[in-house]
């Protein structure tokens, strides 16, 4: 193989190796990424929950999670699924598949899935 065939060769596999097989570009970083993904429906969702104890509404890296992290004690399940069930009516209908709710020490409380009730 001549010096020349090699040096092409090289790049070609260099570009492929740097992503330009066709592979999606990466996500979006910053608000262009909490806007594309969902920060919308997280602000949205934000409004309608307002109340003591909530503090952050977010969508998960995959687009699909709705978090609601709050100051709620780990024993706090019930009140959890209240707000679980209001944030869902908002978050499902912005497109989003799933909703969390979080307790101050970052316990899971409450679950839902679009189609059902939370748990």
């Amino acid at each position: 193989m001549s010096i020349q065939r090699a040096l092409v060769f090289a790049a070609a596999v260099v570009l492929a190796l740097a992503g330009c097989d066709g592979s999606p570009a990466p996500a979006a970083s910053g608000q262009a990424a909490a806007t594309a993904c969902g920060g919308a429906v997280a602000a949205e969702v934000q409004q309608r929950i307002a109340r003591p104890g909530v503090q952050s509404v977010t969508v998960d890296k995959d687009c699909v999670t709705l978090v609601v992290g709050t100051t709620l004690s780990d024993g706090d399940a019930d009140a959890a699924r209240q707000l679980c069930d209001l944030a869902a009516t908002t978050a499902y209908a912005g497109g989003i598949i799933r909703v969390r709710v979080d307790s101050g020490a970052g316990k899971d409380l409450a679950r839902g899935v679009k189609g059902s009730r939370c748990g």
